[in-house]
């Protein structure tokens, strides 16, 4: 290996890395943002996140691998480019071709490395990351139950503790709801005898399955996980269980157990979605057996992408070698557009090349072309250009680059003669003024501003695209599976890019801060300003004020844009996913009455003041079981009080028979509730302004629930608006020490400060959550920190 092919090589594997570190990054804390509620809720220990997020590095990996590939030979190539060194390389008689010798080295050494990540490494890793899941939400699903709040994280199927014991954990007054089905079981409480007598099973295991409306109440109950299988059972003692057909109101069955279990969930049902078995979890010789065995199957569509993921596996890695080829010529040409251009290039590239593989996985998948097609064609489309431009490349451009150079030398003449022609006279300024410079912005101010925000651009636009292009990437799956209609895909990402904005604005502004100074520093710029008298302090201030701009712009994003936004993503996300799409007009199912006494209802009629099938569960006023319950099918308030129609109540009395009523005409039942207690919409704190998160923390506050977690995201509602300032604070001693680093350098450390800074953001506000800390005082601490830290690096800094 001759001195060039080293040099090369190692003006390459360092913005490489570089460009891995800053796309892995922003993945995994995007990832680690999705997880943040599970990881708060179930208050998951360091070790099990950190496996979290070990076990998803590698179908993270195979994605930026070629990413910081191809970001790596445009910045390295394009440095080279835009330093005349390959001029110099061939003044010297050095043919080009010698330079193509290491980059295709080094992209075959990263081919190598991917494919083994493909083969071996990614399937192991995505079934121990399913294997994970499915244990954290059985093992921590008791954790997750709190007293007085309903627990519905199980579809169809709600559970209300009333009490737990602080001595040994127990649930003291257990309600669960199970509204089920199973099609292949007995539809009365007749049959379900019969069946658990035929079975040979008991009849509470029968009525664990039973189809219709169980309700089930009992003294004392607990959860238990069943390994292997990691299933979750509900033990009850002293149970009640209430079945009643909706089709036949008088038909109902009370059945006593002195104990009973109900399976909850198995590994496979917790999210089925999620940890379903797929074909991403087979290596390649189970992949080839699979499809071998639909090959002459009814299931083409499954047996396409059988192929397609066989094909998947080598030309997500070939795409290192195509990017080597197309990234060199894009580099040799990009002499003026710098490290900036090269960035960009890297992320119109990879967005092209993405869209292109996932598109051709959906027309495979459907049987338009040949799975081979739809893999391959990405890789041979970046072969072809790349070989054409590599061809242009090795021409003589000598006189390309004369007539080139002429005409800009004319456009600029015809520039500046405008220039001077529209300038006009400035009469000389009191030597006082001309110390102070208290103009602004002044040239100096406008040349820091266009650089800053050209750069703060750039860094946002790509990072925005790069989030888009994996969230797509995992989207892309649903969408083919539920035929999703293009317009709702693009609406779903027209209403997501505002949440991707709030997200990276932050780090972009911590970036772009880093970059420009950093460029400033390795230009001697920043020497320059200081000869010329001029305070760091006065050349911070155009980047610090666009800083308090952006935060501005950020609260009122977050406060009047985001709220409804997020509420169309929700919306959208659930019709990609195949799942109803909820609306606004949909309310919280139960509630805990002012009373002994539960309501569940389907909706309510803001404008009518109208429940819409509701029940009510009244209890005992000293014990956990059930005296009476109420069904209309419409409650409505009169003013004063509810008037309950079309239904009926029965009535458990001690030790006696229940009794049934049917209600045939309005009945007026007097309860605590009033129709502003069922208004409020139930939404997460991102689908609420601040005014309204404000109201429903009183409303939750009222109802004698806990609202720390709440009360910490109204908090982070003012804190975070503010971080862009923070970012900038805290980057801006840092970019000066960057010396002659320059820009790379500069997005490394931004690196570190935003890893630095998200850690210690998280860690405050699950303080908060838990209640070690005071909520504002949770959300604030991290910025807080930054900026006195910012304070004192400003202060040691030769200004």
């Amino acid at each position: 290996m001759n001195t060039l092919t080293r040099y090369v090589l190692k003006e390459m594997l360092g913005p490489t890395l570089l460009g891995f570190a800053f796309y892995t990054s922003i993945i995994l804390m995007r990832q680690l943002f999705d997880w943040a509620g599970m990881i708060i809720r179930q208050s998951l220990a360091a070790a099990t996140v950190v496996k979290l997020l070990g076990l998803s590095l590698p179908h993270i990996v195979v994605l930026t691998v070629p990413m910081s590939l191809l970001f790596g030979i445009l910045i390295a190539i394009g440095r080279l480019s835009s330093d005349s060194e390959i001029i110099a390389m061939r003044a010297l008689g050095i043919s080009t071709r010698t330079i193509y010798r290491p980059v295709f080295l080094f992209s075959f050494v990263v081919f190598l490395l991917n494919l083994y990540l493909m083969l071996v490494v990614v399937p192991r890793g995505n079934k121990q990351l399913k294997n994970l899941f499915a244990e954290i939400a059985t093992s921590s699903a008791e954790k997750e139950i709190k007293p007085r709040i309903f627990y519905d994280e199980y579809e169809n199927l709600t559970i209300y503790v009333n009490d737990i014991d602080a001595r040994t954990g127990e649930w003291r007054g257990v309600f669960v709801a199970d509204a089920r089905s199973a099609p292949d079981e007995p539809s009365t409480p007749a049959d379900v005898t019969a069946a658990a007598a035929s079975r040979e099973r008991p009849i509470e295991g029968a009525l664990a399955q039973y189809s219709g409306h169980r309700i089930t109440i009992a003294e004392r109950g607990n959860l238990s996980v069943v390994r292997p299988g990691r299933q979750i059972w509900l033990n009850l003692r002293h149970a009640q269980t209430h079945v009643w057909d909706p089709a036949r109101p008088e038909r109902y069955d009370v059945n006593q157990n002195a104990s009973q279990r109900v399976l909850l969930a198995d590994r496979f049902s917790v999210d089925a979605g999620r940890l379903a078995p797929s074909l991403r979890e087979l290596n390649l010789r189970e992949l080839l057996t699979q499809a071998d065995r639909l090959r002459s199957g009814r299931d083409r569509e499954t047996y396409n992408l059988a192929r397609v993921e066989i094909h998947k596996k080598f030309a997500i890695p070939f795409a290192c070698i195509a990017f080597g080829v197309i990234g060199l010529p894009l580099g040799i040409t990009n002499r003026r557009g710098g490290k900036s251009s090269g960035f960009s290039l890297s992320i119109a590239i990879i967005l092209v090349y993405y869209l292109m593989i996932n598109n051709g996985e959906a027309l495979a998948r459907a049987g338009r072309i040949p799975p081979w097609v739809a893999m391959w064609a990405p890789n041979l489309a970046m072969l072809a250009v790349g070989t054409y431009l590599l061809g242009r490349a090795n021409r003589d451009t000598g006189a390309q680059a004369t007539r080139a150079g002429w005409i800009r030398r004319m456009a600029a003449a015809f520039v500046s003669g405008i220039r001077r022609r529209d300038a006009a006279p400035v009469e000389d300024e009191p030597a006082i003024l001309r110390r102070l410079d208290v103009a602004f912005p002044n040239i100096l101010d406008r040349y820091i501003l266009r650089e800053f925000l050209k750069v703060l651009a750039l860094v946002l636009v790509s990072t925005a695209a790069l989030i888009i292009i994996v969230d797509y990437t995992e989207t892309a799956r649903d969408i083919r599976q539920n035929d999703v209609p293009l317009p709702v895909v693009f609406s779903y990402y027209r209403y997501l890019i505002f949440q991707v904005i709030n997200w990276t604005l932050p780090i972009s502004v911590l970036v772009a801060t880093l970059v420009t100074f950093g460029i400033f520093s390795k230009n001697n710029e920043v020497t320059a300003f200081k000869s010329g008298g001029v305070s760091l302090y006065r050349v911070s201030l155009p980047v610090v004020l666009v800083a308090a701009v952006i935060s501005l712009l950020v609260y009122l994003n977050l406060d009047f844009v985001l709220p409804y936004a997020n509420q169309r993503v929700d919306q959208l996300k659930r019709r990609i996913q195949g799942k109803e799409m909820s609306t606004p007009a949909e309310q919280k199912l139960w509630f805990v009455g002012k009373g002994r006494y539960l309501i569940n209802f389907l909706s309510y009629d803001r404008a009518r003041r109208e429940l819409a099938h509701v029940q009510i569960f009244e209890f005992h006023p000293t014990e956990f079981r059930l005296t009476r319950r109420l069904f209309a099918r419409t409650a409505r308030w009169n003013g004063e009080a509810w008037v309950f129609e079309n239904g009926w109540i029965r009535s458990f009395p001690d030790g006696g028979y229940a009794t049934y009523t049917p209600i045939t005409r309005p009945v007026v039942l007097a309860y605590g509730e009033t129709p502003e207690d069922f208004a409020t919409e139930v939404k997460s704190p991102e689908q609420m302004t601040f005014a309204e998160l404000r109201r429903y923390i009183r409303v939750v506050r009222n109802s004698g629930y806990s609202a720390e977690r709440l009360m910490v995201k109204l908090y982070e509602k003012t804190s975070w608006p503010a971080i862009s300032i923070v970012m900038a604070l805290i980057a801006l001693p840092f970019a000066f020490r960057i010396g002659k680093r320059g820009a790379l350098y500069g997005i490394g450390i931004a690196l570190i400060l935003g890893i630095v800074y998200w850690m210690v953001f998280a860690i405050f506000t699950k303080f908060g959550e838990v209640g070690n800390l005071p909520p504002i005082l949770s959300a604030w601490s991290a910025n807080i920190l930054f900026a006195i830290a910012a304070v004192y690096l400003f202060l040691h800094v030769e200004t």
